[in-house]
């Protein structure tokens, strides 16, 4: 091949290149890995999509000194049984309520619960941490709960923590929490996010049981 014949076949073969790069960006990273964001429409496909696994669960028993610990978390939201100590209401002290002793100390419990909305890298993540305790079968003696949000391309715009059910101290047997979160989910053009916001709500009870109550 002569080289007049070549340089337009290299010409035509770079602007293809160029062209496929532009048009296949769904998996393009960035420097350090970080995946490119997308055009506005399928940004927002990959948003609104359901997860393969929408929301996971794990608890465990832990002792008292774990519950305090937590409660000095960042943003925790903590309540406790009124006119006990906090060191009482999570076991580590002999239980006093109106005055009577109670030969039964509370256990408590740790629980993790999360929800997610979207696919990668546009999922939006809530994990609600909560620790608490109760006389077992009887009342919910402490309660501390944190709020967290994650996502890839979408970044955390607030979040908050509330009970929205139950409460804490002798007559209530459960409780229940709603974790919330706003999310700005990023596009191939800066000045054009995505805005979301979701909750989830979970029930606990004085037999250590975790349950989604709902979400949105």
């Amino acid at each position: 091949m002569s080289t007049r014949r070549a340089a337009p076949a290299a010409l035509l073969l770079g602007t293809l290149v160029t062209v496929l790069g532009l048009a296949l960006p769904v998996h393009a990273a960035r420097a350090g890995g970080t995946p490119a964001p997308l055009p506005q429409d399928q940004a927002t496909a990959l948003a609104t999509t359901d997860p393969a696994v929408p929301s996971g669960s794990s608890t465990s028993v832990v002792n008292g000194s774990a519950v305090l610990n937590a409660a000095s978390a960042p943003g925790a939201d903590t309540t406790i049984e009124a006119g006990i100590t906090p060191q009482a209401a999570v076991g580590l002290t002999t239980l006093s309520e109106g005055g009577v002793l109670s030969a039964t100390r509370p256990v408590c419990w740790a629980n993790m619960a999360w929800r997610q909305w979207g696919t990668w890298p546009y999922e939006q993540k809530i994990t609600d941490t909560t620790y608490w305790c109760a006389v077992f079968g009887s009342h919910i003696t402490y309660r501390t709960t944190t709020t967290t949000a994650t996502g890839t391309l979408c970044g955390t715009s607030w979040r908050a923590t509330a009970l929205i059910g139950g409460g804490v101290g002798r007559g209530f047997t459960y409780f229940t929490t709603r974790a919330s979160a706003g999310f700005s989910c990023q596009t191939v053009i800066p000045w054009i996010t995505i805005h979301t916001s979701h909750h989830e709500d979970i029930k606990r009870t004085d037999r250590g049981v975790t349950s989604l109550a709902g979400s949105g």
